[in-house]
């Protein structure tokens, strides 16, 4: 089985959505995959209860993946507990500088408590194509500390609209990047 543990210490970098969405990505390119859900406000489980697209994980459960998504505090025992408990650390963050500020932030605390040898990476969410920010995501990547996923999220309606409607809200564009990230994750796994 493998863990991976979204994070960043701030919320509104889209965390939680890309938790549920790749954990989904995932799933529809064969892996058997569940969600642990430890941020205290629940938005995950309450979403795959209402989409019923993904499992939450159980302690019986026979899973490949484990996508974990976690609170957006870097003094949380349970961010620290996940990714001690990981094989791999995505950090989520979007192209602008309070994300820039708290990523660096997050970068301490994944150091700190992931184990050696496991990779971490950055997934750009968020990303407005054609912007000053978004081209320059190479200098970002390398001011937070990691490196960057080669895929990156863009901001779209249907991401906040498949909370509710599930994979389907999707168009193609917006699940060929989820499963492009996902794939690349993966890989980081042979």
């Amino acid at each position: 089985m493998v863990k991976i543990t979204l994070c960043n210490g701030k919320g509104g970098a889209g965390k939680t959505t890309l938790a549920v969405l790749l954990g989904t990505a995932f799933q529809k390119a064969g892996h058997r995959v569940a969600l642990v859900d430890r941020d205290p406000q629940g938005t995950a489980t309450r979403w795959l209860r209402e989409t019923g697209e993904l499992e939450l994980a159980t302690p019986q459960g026979e899973h490949r993946l484990v996508v974990i998504d976690t609170p957006p505090r870097l003094d949380s025992k349970l961010l620290h507990d996940s990714l001690a408990e990981s094989d791999c650390a995505i950090l989520v963050s979007s192209p602008s500088p309070a994300d820039l500020w708290t990523s660096q932030d997050s970068v301490a605390v994944i150091r700190r408590h992931l184990p050696p040898g496991k990779p971490a990476r950055i997934l750009f969410n968020q990303v407005q194509r054609r912007t000053v920010l978004a081209g320059d995501l190479d200098n970002l990547a390398e001011r937070i500390g990691l490196p960057a996923l080669q895929t990156k999220i863009g901001r779209r309606q249907a991401f906040q609209h498949a909370a509710l409607l599930g994979w389907a809200a999707l168009d193609a564009s917006s699940r060929e990047e989820l499963l492009s990230a996902a794939l690349e994750i993966a890989a980081l796994h042979p």
